[in-house]
């Protein structure tokens, strides 16, 4: 989702005396961690229930986005096996 060596950045620039190095790599284990129980979902997909139309941008907010040019990514937590 986000690029990590970005989030190692900010975080360094934010964090920089106010947590340990140590502190600062384990935060993004976690975040990494939590990147990896979301998947992305395709705005096609079936079990949205309906596909995507850029058609019907007057009534759904979603197509209205992607007609005006937006890139849309969606994600859905992974369902526990």
């Amino acid at each position: 989702m986000i690029p990590e060596k970005e989030l190692e950045e900010l975080l360094q620039s934010r964090l920089q005396g106010s947590i340990s190095p140590t502190q600062i790599q384990s935060l993004l284990l976690d975040i990494r961690r939590l990147g990896n129980e979301w998947e992305e979902v395709n705005v096609a997909h079936k079990e949205m229930g309906y596909s995507m139309s850029v058609n019907c941008p007057d009534i759904c907010w979603l197509a209205d986005q992607v007609y005006q040019g937006e890139s849309i990514r969606m994600f859905r937590k992974k369902k526990v096996q």
